[in-house]
């Protein structure tokens, strides 16, 4: 007994899902198809190492020379900014940063403040290297203060400095390099506790 209408449709539903079988098959090859076996494998590439900078300074002698340089121009600027009683006082942060820039602020504040202002130029007669790091530029250094050319004196002309004073005042000064702008600043300055090498 033939049954013709039933075949039909079973005939048409095996098809279909073939059909639907194969392009699932070839989809889902297309998506996750193995790498062919010659593809070399990705070799990692050595990065090279970022230069190091080279030395501030290429010796001891060159240090000292700059840091003297430095403390030249520091103690000029102070110089003029007391002379003036100490108008414009931010001058001095051109050449110094950390405790001395708070102190010489603050000592300019002073003299303003009471009609005061130097006579004579301080300067120093000695500069010795007590240390230098080549690499980052800083210096630290011995340094003899010599105030015998100056006074601080009143809106008078009167004196206000005490009778007695040295003539000599032995320090210990640190400078700071500034790599952006390649130069040192004074950034302490402190009398030595130790033997008077003045």
């Amino acid at each position: 007994m033939q049954n013709p209408p039933l075949s039909r449709p079973v005939h048409r539903v095996v098809r279909a899902a073939a059909a639907l079988f194969f392009f699932v098959g070839t989809l889902s090859g297309c998506v996750a198809a193995p790498a062919p076996s010659n593809t070399a494998e990705p070799v990692a590439v050595a990065t090279p190492a970022p230069p190091e900078a080279p030395p501030v300074f290429a010796s001891n002698d060159e240090a000292l020379a700059a840091a003297t340089a430095a403390y030249a121009e520091y103690q000029q600027m102070s110089n003029d900014i007391a002379h003036e009683g100490g108008a414009d006082p931010q001058r001095i942060s051109h050449f110094t940063v950390g405790d001395v820039l708070q102190s010489e602020l603050g000592a300019y504040g002073r003299m303003s403040k009471s009609g005061l202002h130097l006579v004579g130029d301080l300067a120093f007669d000695s500069f010795t290297l007590q240390s230098a790091d080549l690499s980052s530029g800083d210096v630290t250094a011995y340094v003899c203060l010599d105030v015998t050319q100056t006074d601080v004196v009143d809106a008078t002309g009167a004196s206000v400095i005490p009778s007695g004073r040295p003539d000599r005042y032995p320090l210990q000064v640190s400078l700071l390099h500034d790599s952006s702008s390649n130069r040192l600043f004074v950034e302490k300055s402190d009398s030595w506790s130790g033997s008077n090498f003045c």
